[in-house]
């Protein structure tokens, strides 16, 4: 999915809202920022909205138009041996004049035609023609819709219950029907984001849990599961899951270690051991031993993203109650712990959605998704992004951010990334330049630094040039001197406090 334009006629503050992305599909990063109250978490919110009444076939909540860009990636028959494949775009615009209206669709080819025109039936696919071939169902919807917030946000929970609720019948097949998948993260998904990522034993991600989470390896992981409400069989046949998440739990069961393996160390099966226990017929514990056990579990499935999808079916369908952890710390081989910082946390959620939910057309919702990041980190936040295109080559996915944090925008491509301010529910018309510049330059000019008193905005700008500098006790002592002038809950001087204690601690 790429965005091309949104017009929000009135939702909330924004009131004849319009704002134009860039036709470069090189652009699928686009930032929003400023202040709260600015507006720009309800862009986010709208958009969601606006998807949410269309895979549900209900009618507008508010006027607004919406057009965007979807891919779709052919393997030539002529040359499938090769692996060779075609790309085509179509761009959907759904729009509607006011609340209550219907959506009106219209869908044009790759050749911009017309192709499709009427209104919106609710149906997931619709029949149009690509490469100039007999028409074909194809969806005009993003397949997924991922929305992360750093704290958790009532509005866009209450948008993605009733998707999440599909998603949890089609699992027990109860429902057929295809849907708008929705992901809103919560923190009990933490356990399946980490337990995933640990699955990996090559390529990056392992090397990325050793940097943000100190983490060597895995001593042990406990999964917790719950009663759920449709149970129909005892604890001991788990009670009654059937399809894709039966045949897991019996793997997982077949494979266990009983009272005498344990006893008997030759006994066990495999590297480590899995020990299943039923406590009354109220809950099962699943403990896997070793991170190598881990990877036998992965085997099984075949890849990572089965266990990530997996463990998320189990937590839709109220199986799932939480997931535990003890790690080898990087720095002490024989030192094991369990608790991770909300920083070393978030880095870890960002890093395993964007791996497991970027291989469809995907539209990401990232609201201050840096509040708890590291200046470091913070820094490498787009580029991580960016890394991510390369790996989702048969998708289109689109990434819109909202932030408070400069050093988010001080590493954001020109050509990968569209940022604009936005004040009071509008776009500001004119962005100043933002890559490469020094922190304190960016704060003051693009996120209403400058509406102080000039004396304290040179010295808010030359604050953050500080914590840029990991000029620590400096950056304290000005902190400490701003404090007593303008007051310690100012946002500015509330985020300069989380930047120095995350740079001490590192």
């Amino acid at each position: 999915m790429k965005l091309k334009k949104l017009y929000i006629k009135d939702y909330k503050i924004l009131k004849n809202f319009t704002i134009e992305f860039p036709e470069e599909h090189s652009k699928n990063i686009s930032v929003f920022i400023g202040i709260n109250g600015s507006g720009k978490s309800t862009i986010l919110e709208a958009l969601a909205e606006i998807l949410s009444t269309i895979a549900q076939d209900e009618k507008a909540k508010f006027g607004f138009e919406l057009e965007y860009y979807l891919r779709f990636e052919e393997v030539l028959e002529e040359t499938s041996t090769t692996g060779e494949s075609h790309t085509e775009y179509v761009l959907v615009r759904l729009s509607a004049n006011k609340r209550g209206d219907s959506i009106a669709l219209k869908l044009y080819d790759p050749l911009r035609r017309l192709a499709v025109t009427g209104s919106f039936s609710g149906a997931m696919k619709v029949h149009f023609p690509l490469r100039n071939r007999a028409s074909d169902n194809y969806s005009v919807l993003p397949e997924n819709l991922v929305i992360y917030y750093s704290g958790l946000s009532e509005i866009m929970r209450e948008i993605s219950r009733p998707h999440i609720e599909r998603q949890s019948r089609q699992y027990r097949g109860e429902q057929e029907e295809e849907g708008l998948d929705v992901f809103y993260f919560e923190p009990e998904h933490f356990g399946i984001v980490l337990i995933s990522m640990l699955s990996f034993e090559f390529g990056d991600i392992p090397e990325f849990l050793r940097e943000k989470g100190k983490i060597a390896g895995v001593q042990s992981v406990q999964i917790r599961l719950k009663k759920p409400t449709w149970a129909k069989a005892p604890a001991t046949q788990f009670w009654g899951a059937e399809g894709e998440v039966g045949n897991f739990l019996q793997y997982l069961d077949e494979n266990s270690s009983t009272a005498e393996d344990l006893q008997k160390p030759s006994r066990k099966k495999g590297t480590g051991n899995i020990v299943i226990e039923t406590w009354q017929d109220e809950s099962i514990s699943i403990t896997i031993i070793t991170q190598q056990k881990l990877f036998e579990i992965r085997d099984y499935l075949q890849e990572e993203r089965k266990l990530f999808e997996m463990l998320n079916i189990m937590l839709a369908d109220g199986l799932l109650a939480d997931i535990s952890f003890s790690f080898y710390a990087r720095d002490s081989p024989h030192l094991s712990f369990g608790i991770l910082s909300e920083g070393e946390q978030q880095a870890i959620v960002i890093k395993g959605l964007t791996e497991f939910l970027s291989n469809k057309n995907t539209l990401f919702l990232f609201d201050e998704p840096d509040t708890y990041l590291h200046p470091k980190w913070q820094r490498q936040f787009i580029t991580d992004i960016e890394n991510t295109f390369e790996t989702a080559y048969d998708a289109e996915n689109s990434f819109l951010i909202a932030t408070h944090s400069p050093q988010l925008l001080s590493n954001a491509k020109p050509e990968r990334t569209f940022v604009k301010i936005i004040e009071d529910g509008q776009p500001v018309e004119n962005t100043p330049k933002h890559y490469g510049r020094e922190i304190g330059m960016i704060l003051y000019e693009l996120m209403g630094v400058e509406e102080r008193t000039r004396t304290v905005a040179i010295e808010i700008s030359n604050l953050f040039r500080l914590i840029e500098e990991e000029e620590l006790e400096e950056a304290e002592e000005l902190l400490n001197e701003l404090r007593l002038k303008i007051g310690s809950d100012d946002p500015a001087l509330k985020r300069a406090k989380l930047e120095i204690d995350y740079l001490k601690e590192g």
